[in-house]
């Protein structure tokens, strides 16, 4: 190694010092630094989570608004059943029983709510084959009224003719879901 002169020294300390300076710097801010770069990685996450969220909930607002819902100035129920058991080419008298249930509350959610209507109707005497005409004519009549259960029994009595479908007791539970939103219906 060179020998150092008198005026070189002062000039390495400086660095030395300044190179010290500089690492103990590195040394206290880096791990805030990492963890700043972390933080702001899981906010940029959040925040892309979010806008998919809130696409979504945009998509759904819009779809809820151009699909069918339940028009309660129609009527009750009874009369869209017996409608739609005639262009099923049922008897009105297939329907054994109608029961509605009351209005609830399914979600809340700043100001708007969702409400769930059920019914359970029965049919009884009917064929396979005529409840499921009856079940296509009500899904093209009444769109908004979604069967959720199907239970399908035999009915007592004589046993069918040879070759014929045995008579069935079919109870088809309906439900309809409506959104309001501040005191109106969607």
């Amino acid at each position: 190694m060179p020998s150092m002169t008198h005026s070189t020294r002062p000039i390495l300390y400086i660095w030395i010092g300044a190179a010290a300076t500089l690492a103990f710097a590195l040394g206290t801010t880096g791990p805030s630094a990492a963890r700043a770069r972390l933080d702001a990685e899981h906010a940029q996450n959040s925040l892309r989570d979010a806008t998919g969220h809130a696409r979504v909930i945009a998509a759904l607002r819009t779809q809820s608004t151009d699909a069918p819902q339940d028009d309660p100035s129609r009527g009750g129920l009874t009369p869209r059943v017996t409608a739609a058991l005639q262009r099923a080419g049922l008897a009105t008298g297939a329907l054994a029983s109608l029961s509605p249930e009351a209005e609830t509350v399914v979600a809340t959610h700043d100001g708007v709510r969702v409400m769930r209507r059920r019914a359970t109707l029965s049919l009884s005497g009917v064929t396979l084959p005529q409840v499921g005409k009856f079940l296509d004519a009500w899904r093209s009549a009444e769109p908004a009224w979604t069967p959720v259960s199907i239970d399908l029994s035999p009915v007592g009595g004589k046993p069918p003719e040879a070759g014929g479908d045995l008579p069935l007791r079919a109870a088809i539970a309906v439900e309809a879901f409506t959104l309001h939103h501040d005191g109106g219906q969607r």
